[in-house]
C-alpha cells in the first residue's frame, strides 16, 4: 500500500530529490542490475539503413551506417496529434518507413524502417525506446517503460502498492504484447493522479523508491533447490558465448527459461552448435516469469555459475541414466527452458565428477515424492497438484464441485481488498456475511519448515476471515489437517502423504476427521 508519510520522507531526502530531479532516461540504468548489460541498446537500438539508387533493385541495395531508433521515432511522433493512434500504426502495414537523400552522396537514396504487421515483436522488444519518445512529447500522459527483463519486479511493485496490473497477453499474441504498454500506462497514470504525483515523481517512485522498498524485504540467501532446468546458449547469437566465457561467481544474467522455475533451483547450461557441449551449472536467483516485452517471453535470472567439464552428447549417452533422458535422447533439440529430472541432474553431477570436476559446492536436489501419475508423468506446478491430487481426492471423498466445494472464491478482506482461497468447502454466503466449513490452501511444494509456515499463515488468514472450522494445507509432500478448535495449531496438525491417501482405509480415516460431510 502507498504510504504518503514514508513517500514524503523519501521525496525530501537527498536520494529522493536527486531521483526526481534527474533526466528521466537515466532511470533506464536500473535495468543493468538484472545482468542486462545491453540496457543502453534497449534504450536506443541501432536500426539498419540501406542505400542505393533507382537503377538498382531495392533488394540489392547495400547496408550503410545504422541510424538510432529514437531518431526515427522522433520523425514519426514529433508532429503527432494522436500518439496512441501512431503507436498502433507502428504495428500495421510496413510500420515506420523513411526514405531520404544526403548531399554528400547525390543520386543515392537512404531508407530505414521499423515495426510493421509482420514485426510486432520488434515493437514490443523496443518498448523502452518508443516510450522514451512518447514521454518526452507528453510526460503527463505517457510513462517511460524501463522494465524490460524486469517484469516480475513490476508485478511485485503492483502487488505491494495495490496497483491494478492487467492480465498479460499470451506468447503468440505479438501485436497484443506491444499494445499491452497502453494498458500498463493507463493503470500507472490513474495511480499517479490518485496520489497527486508529478510525472517526474512517478518515475522516481517506479525506478528507485518502489524497488528499494522491495529490496528491504528480500532474502539474500538462496533457498535449497527443488528442481533443475535446462538452458541453451548460442541459439542464433554468438554473444551468449562471450558472456559465458567471461563469467565469474558475481555474474548474473537473464536467460530464456520457464515460468515455473523458482529461486534457488539449479540451471544446467548447454552451448549449442558449433560448441555443442555442457558449459556450466548456475543457480536461479529469481522466480521465473513471463515478460510480454521480452523476445523469448519466459525468463529466468541466473547467477553463481560453476564451470564443469565440457561434456559432449556422446559423454552423456555413455551414462546409463542420462542415456534414457528424453532431453539427451533428443540431443537437446527444442529443450531450452525445459525441466531437467532430478535423477538426470544427479547423474550429470556424477558424470562431471567422473571427468575430474569438483562438485561438492553444487547443491543436490532431493528426489521428488512419487507423483502417482501414469507413464512417468511429472507434477511441475501448483495447478498440477490441484488437478492431479487435490481434486481427485475430493471426488474420492464424495465431494462434488459447486455443490460441496468451490475454487478461487472471491473474498473481501477489507476496503477494496480481495483474496482468492484456493478451495472452500461448505460455503455459506449472504448479503452481509460469508462463512465456510473448510479452507484448502494449495502449494506446489512444502518441502521445508519455512514453506510450511508461509502456507500456514496464508491459509489461516482465509480460515479466520471465513470462520472456518478446519484448514487443510496441500502440496506434493502431502496433506496437513489443522483444527480450529485448537486455534489451527501447527503442533497438533495431522499429516498424510499422497501414497498413504491412496489407501481406502486412510481416506476413510481422513473423512471421519473432517468437519464437513458431502451433501446428498
Amino acid at each position: 500500500m502507498f504510504n504518503r508519510y514514508i513517500w514524503s520522507l523519501y521525496r525530501q531526502s537527498p536520494r529522493g530529490r536527486e531521483a526526481i530531479r534527474q533526466t528521466f532516461p537515466r532511470h533506464a540504468r536500473f535495468a543493468g542490475s538484472t545482468g542486462n548489460g545491453n540496457w543502453r541498446q534497449q534504450l536506443n537500438a541501432d536500426i539498419p539503413v540501406l542505400v542505393g539508387n533507382l537503377e538498382v533493385p531495392e533488394q540489392l541495395w547495400a547496408p550503410t551506417d545504422p541510424i538510432k531508433l529514437r531518431e526515427l521515432l522522433w520523425f514519426w511522433f514529433e508532429d503527432s496529434t494522436d500518439l496512441p493512434g501512431d503507436f498502433h500504426r507502428l504495428l500495421e502495414g510496413e510500420g515506420l518507413y523513411y526514405e531520404w537523400l544526403e548531399d554528400e552522396t547525390p543520386g543515392n537514396i537512404f531508407c530505414a524502417g521499423f515495426g510493421g504487421e509482420e514485426y510486432a515483436l520488434d515493437v514490443a522488444s523496443n518498448i523502452g525506446s518508443i516510450t522514451t519518445v512518447m514521454h518526452s512529447l507528453q510526460p503527463e500522459a505517457y510513462l517511460p517503460y524501463y522494465f524490460q527483463g524486469r517484469f516480475k519486479l513490476l508485478a511485485d511493485i503492483c502487488q505491494r502498492f495495490r496497483i491494478p496490473l492487467p492480465a498479460i497477453p499470451g506468447k503468440l499474441q505479438k501485436r497484443e504484447r506491444a499494445l499491452f504498454y497502453l494498458d500498463i500506462n493507463r493503470s500507472f497514470q490513474e495511480f499517479r493522479l490518485l496520489h497527486n504525483l508529478s510525472p517526474a515523481e512517478l518515475n522516481a517512485f517506479l525506478y528507485d523508491f518502489a524497488p528499494a522498498c522491495l529490496a528491504e524485504d528480500a532474502d539474500a540467501e538462496l533457498p535449497a533447490p527443488k528442481r533443475a532446468w535446462f538452458l541453451m546458449a548460442g541459439v542464433g547469437t554468438q554473444a551468449d558465448f562471450s558472456l559465458l566465457d567471461e563469467a565469474d561467481r558475481q555474474t548474473e544474467s537473464l536467460w530464456r527459461g520457464h515460468r515455473d522455475a523458482r529461486c534457488g533451483d539449479m540451471a544446467v547450461l548447454w552451448c549449442a552448435s558449433p560448441r555443442a557441449h555442457l558449459h556450466s551449472i548456475w543457480r536461479i536467483i529469481e522466480d521465473g516469469y513471463d515478460d510480454p516485452f521480452a523476445h523469448w517471453y519466459s525468463l529466468v535470472r541466473i547467477g553463481q555459475p560453476q564451470t564443469v567439464p565440457h561434456l559432449k552428447i556422446k559423454d552423456l549417452k555413455a551414462n546409463p541414466i542420462l542415456a534414457q533422458s528424453p532431453l539427451v535422447r533428443a540431443h537437446f533439440q527444442g529443450s531450452a527452458g525445459k525441466y531437467f529430472r532430478p535423477d538426470d541432474y544427479l547423474a550429470l553431477l556424477d558424470e562431471c565428477a567422473r571427468h575430474g570436476a569438483e562438485i561438492d559446492a553444487l547443491p543436490r536436489i532431493p528426489p521428488s515424492p512419487p507423483s502417482l501419475l501414469p507413464d512417468g508423468q511429472e507434477i511441475l506446478n501448483e495447478r498440477a497438484v490441484e488437478t492431479n491430487l487435490i481434486e481427485p481426492l475430493l471426488e474420492q471423498l464424495g465431494f462434488t464441485e459447486q455443490r460441496d466445494w468451490q475454487r478461487q472464491v472471491v473474498v473481501r478482506m477489507g476496503r477494496g481488498e480481495k483474496v482468492y482461497p484456493d478451495y472452500v468447502l461448505g460455503l455459506s454466503s449472504t448479503l452481509d456475511q460469508e462463512s465456510a466449513q473448510i479452507i484448502i490452501e494449495s502449494k506446489y511444494r512444502i518441502a521445508t519448515r519455512k514453506d510450511l509456515l508461509e502456507a500456514f499463515r496464508q491459509g489461516r488468514s482465509y480460515a479466520l476471515r471465513l470462520q472456518a472450522t478446519q484448514l487443510v494445507l496441500a502440496a506434493l509432500e502431502g496433506l496437513w489437517l489443522l483444527d480450529g478448535k485448537n486455534g489451527f495449531s501447527m503442533e497438533k496438525a495431522r499429516h498424510w502423504s499422497w501414497q498413504q491417501l491412496a489407501s481406502d482405509e486412510t481416506r476413510r480415516q481422513l473423512a471421519q476427521q473432517l468437519s464437513y460431510r458431502p451433501l446428498r
